[in-house]
């Protein structure tokens, strides 16, 4: 999250004193507006340890908090012991980070403005989340996006972070449509009165998170005149159309009523982890550093402890000792700190609160949550019902293969596996796994192979868990026999062995995959049977495999009580 620096000058001339500046700005909550009530917003550890000045300053007309320090003076970097151990070599350096962040009240609100490490100066619990990327659906070309961070919805804590060169409109990116979650978007303006605009032929790049990325008017005036347009931009605008597909899953409000049985599921699932979903993965925020973190401070209850390899279970020890009610809460009042170095000298992120590392999935009622970055999103009413059509034409089309009935005396999988191969003609590949140099644990290439080369994936499912297995199990397995040679030959010696008879030819290529599914509560697989994150997977990868020439179906196998 450093701050770039990067200056615009007024075209007409260049030798006057920069007109903007790009900085990171902040909308901050539930912080007081008077200049004697703003430290509430900041971190005043900072003044405690490391002796940073505040003081009250004026912005033109508008009084506002500045403060600002250097962190770490006097200090050697860890790494000089190995440099020393090495070389008998003590290099005489120490580290010195400035940091400062300047408070502005604007119109009922306060901004806060960073430099340097001035975000480590915050208050994480005062900094209004999704402020940034808020603007940036407001205000961003469509065509000219230049990079997008996004998240699954399924607990998994993948995040994915896109790039590119030049602009590129919203769709070239790889967003899936269905079940995810995007949280930052980079990218050129439109036409909007700020100082960034005046004067210049040329758009200018923002980036949006938390955190807005933006150049901001340097002198007084333009400053407050800038912040107040960004306000009233943040709070009265609509998102542009193009991003609809980004806007529609969006986070609930602070007031919302059902905010607190979600918290209570969630507080539920940290002393369980059985009763559903639940990841750990880095918040968008601090990615940048994760990425070069060697160790994290680890604060959960009384006693911090520093963690190089963290984990859910690391958390999951901490959260399952306490009492219910309790968990969710200690999450919140702890935190999580990255560090480049193994003794946690160096830090690189600032103290992150811990329940902001969770990923879950909680239903409740008819409506589906995921929690994300200490956030309840919810699949809009609209975008749930775009997935049920969706998955509604999926299970009325023809798969063009039929299966048997899943009856009583079919105990398992691999029973009714070899029941369908005997009945169907068949060739039964449960089991049967392939290894190879990117698989070297092996993978299923299918449950039964149809004698037209259809991939047949079966499953039984009670849950949405096992069908999120089902369905990436058939992407996994297309794309191994689609693009490694030595797969296709593995997996045509087993058909043959297994079938000698069967047609299928040396340049074989998957074209069609069936996802076949029983489910364990006898109902007949519908819409409104089927889980609805169990819907937003199967359609990615039906997105997925289509994408890539390969035909997509699903089959219901009906259950037959005894």
């Amino acid at each position: 999250m450093n701050n770039d620096h990067e200056i615009i000058t007024s075209d007409s001339d260049e030798e006057t004193a920069p007109r903007t500046r790009r900085g990171t700005l902040y909308l901050l909550q539930d912080v007081p507006v008077a200049p004697e009530d703003l430290h509430e917003a900041l971190n005043l550890k900072y003044q405690e340890e490391h002796n940073f000045t505040i003081q009250e300053v004026g912005i033109g007309s508008v009084r506002g908090l500045l403060y600002t320090g250097v962190i770490g003076g006097g200090r050697p970097p860890e790494w000089i012991d190995a440099i020393h151990r090495l070389t008998a070599v003590r290099p005489s350096v120490e580290n010195r980070t400035a940091a400062g962040v300047l408070l502005v009240p604007i119109e009922g609100k306060v901004f806060a403005i960073t430099y340097g490490m001035g975000h480590l100066l915050l208050n994480p619990s005062h900094v209004t989340p999704g402020f940034g990327f808020g603007f940036a659906l407001r205000t961003l070309n469509p065509d000219a996006v230049r990079q997008v961070t996004h998240s699954m919805m399924d607990a998994r804590g993948r995040t994915d972070r896109n790039s590119a060169a030049q602009d590129q409109h919203i769709r070239a990116f790889a967003i899936e449509e269905y079940g995810e979650v995007v949280s930052r978007l980079a990218g050129k303006i439109g036409e909007i009165s700020l100082t960034l605009n005046k004067g210049r032929k040329q758009s200018v790049q923002i980036a949006g998170t938390d955190a807005l990325k933006i150049h901001l008017g340097s002198a007084p005036k333009e400053l407050l005149s800038d912040l107040a347009e960004i306000n009233r931009i943040a709070t009265k605008e609509s998102p542009a159309p193009a991003f609809d597909v980004i806007a529609r899953v969006r986070p609930l409000k602070s007031d919302d009523s059902r905010r607190v049985e979600l918290d209570r599921r969630l507080d539920g699932l940290l002393g369980d982890p059985s009763l559903g979903s639940i990841a750990l993965t880095a918040p968008t925020v601090c990615l940048d550093e994760a990425d070069s973190a060697t160790s994290h401070w680890v604060k959960i209850g009384p006693r911090r402890e520093s963690v190089h390899d963290l984990d859910l279970d690391h958390v999951l020890t901490k959260t399952q000792s306490l009492r219910e009610g309790r968990r969710l809460t200690a999450l919140a009042k702890g935190h999580i700190q990255l560090c480049r170095d193994e003794a946690g000298q160096e830090v690189a992120s600032a103290k992150i609160p811990a329940h902001k590392w969770l990923a879950a999935e909680v239903a409740l009622g008819t409506s589906r949550f995921f929690y994300h970055e200490g956030r309840w999103y919810e699949v809009g009413d609209r975008h749930l019902e775009s997935i049920r059509e969706q998955v509604r034409e999926l299970l009325a089309a023809s798969a063009g293969s039929s299966l048997i009935n899943w009856t009583a005396a079919l105990k398992d999988e691999e029973a009714y596996n070899k029941a369908a191969a005997a009945a169907g003609g068949f060739v039964c590949m449960d089991r049967k796994l392939i290894f190879t140099e990117q698989h070297p644990r092996g993978f299923e290439s299918c449950d039964l192979f149809g004698v037209e080369n259809e991939l047949i994936h079966v499953k039984r499912a009670a849950s949405t868990a096992p069908l999120n297995h089902l369905f990436a199990q058939g992407r996994v397995s297309a794309d191994a026999l689609r693009l490694d040679s030595s797969a296709r030959h593995k997996f045509l010696k087993k058909v043959r062995e297994k079938d000698p008879g069967h047609p299928v030819k040396d340049d074989f290529m998957p074209k069609k995959v069936i996802y076949a599914i029983s489910l364990k509560s006898g109902k007949p697989l519908t819409v409104e049977n089927l889980f609805t994150f169990a819907q937003v997977s199967l359609l990615q990868a039906t997105s997925a495999l289509r994408n890539v020439g390969i035909d997509v179906a699903v089959v219901n196998i009906p259950t037959l009580s005894p």
